[in-house]
């Protein structure tokens, strides 16, 4: 199962964020209006939301689980980019987020237990290979649009994970995990994990419009996005970052990185925002990585939590952002800014 988690932490990423750069071809492509894929967006993650503090209690061993939800993740997938109608790529998509729950929290709480003596270290490559699959979910989302169309980029992108999932299926190894304790002491780990996603979703579901705007093309969206991979190296090393300054440390000089990354962003161009946009991301997910590992200390329970927490960051961002779209990019990110304050105040009850 060990071999497992990280190239499912990538893959799973790949086919929920592909449809991102997509969102305004897939709007023309559906004949909707411009913001009326954001269901799409935020309705699989308020799913995973609802449903990640309640996987750690089925009773079935955690690779069964794990490769479940894996499993309905592709295969959802390869029927959203089939979907006839905007209602039931929603449907699918929506599907999508429900089966998803189903690995996240389980693999954060597993690592301590595989790992025991650096545990913090393999949150961190956990970390990174989202990154990974975020990135390019939504790079290749945007070239794979513009060179086969929007329908066969999706199902492109949603099959690999289901490929992955017959492998850990038929793993013979049946690991289980102690019962799930759950405790709301822990909300500022929460909140932090709420604020991570948040600020991802939010600044990320208004860039393809941002861009467009400015005369990018779907290719040179999904390449902006690429950007997502800056990431990695921030994530990867963030045990080294967490025993050099301590967590509370690594988080804020991660989230300082985030509000640097966001300022510039402000100039209306799109070399600036590229530069912001990938100085964002390298905080972020360092962030992640470390608040991550915290959660997993914690047990499935916390963790479980800590999951819904994050995801539920990612649903919020993905209701409010369209009254943003066309207006001046200022307002989007002073409300990302002011989300980063908090977090940066939260970190000293959160991680210690």
């Amino acid at each position: 199962m060990a071999w497992a988690l990280i190239p499912s932490g990538v893959l799973i990423y790949v086919a929920l964020y592909s449809v991102v750069p997509m969102l305004p071809g897939l709007e023309r492509l559906f004949g909707t209006a411009p913001g009326s894929t954001h269901l799409g967006i935020s309705l699989p993650f308020l799913v995973l939301v609802l449903l990640s503090p309640l996987v750690p209690r089925i009773r079935l061993p955690v690779g069964t689980v794990i490769g479940g939800g894996l499993l309905g993740v592709g295969l959802f997938g390869i029927l959203a980019g089939l979907a006839p109608s905007l209602e039931i790529w929603t449907l699918c998509r929506t599907l999508q987020g429900a089966f998803a729950a189903a690995v996240p929290g389980l693999s954060l709480a597993l690592l301590p237990r595989l790992y025991p003596s650096k545990h913090a270290q393999m949150a961190g490559f956990w970390v990174a290979g989202n990154v990974l699959g975020g990135g390019l979910g939504r790079g290749l989302g945007g070239l794979f649009a513009e060179w086969f169309g929007e329908r066969w980029a999706i199902v492109l992108l949603a099959f690999p994970v289901a490929a992955i999932a017959l492998f850990v299926l038929r793993e013979k190894e049946h690991l289980t995990l102690p019962a799930p304790r759950y405790t709301l002491s822990a909300w500022p780990l929460y909140a932090l994990g709420f604020a991570l996603l948040f600020i991802n979703f939010f600044v990320a579901n208004l860039l393809p419009y941002r861009l467009e705007a400015l005369g990018l093309t779907q290719g040179q969206i999904g390449g902006i996005f690429f950007a997502y991979l800056a990431g990695i190296p921030g994530s990867a090393l963030a045990g080294m970052l967490v025993k050099k300054w301590g967590e509370v440390g690594a988080f804020r000089l991660a989230f300082g990185v985030v509000v640097l990354g966001l300022l510039i962003q402000i100039p209306n161009q799109p070399f600036f925002i590229l530069v912001g946009f990938v100085a964002m991301m390298a905080g972020i997910f360092t962030a992640q990585a470390v608040t991550g590992g915290v959660s997993g200390r914690g047990g499935s329970g916390v963790s479980g939590t800590y999951i819904a927490a994050f995801y539920l960051g990612g649903t919020v961002a993905g209701l409010v952002y369209p009254p943003f779209i066309g207006q001046s990019p200022l307002w989007g990110l002073e409300v990302a800014l002011g989300v980063c304050l908090l977090g940066v105040f939260l970190a000293s009850r959160a991680l210690r």
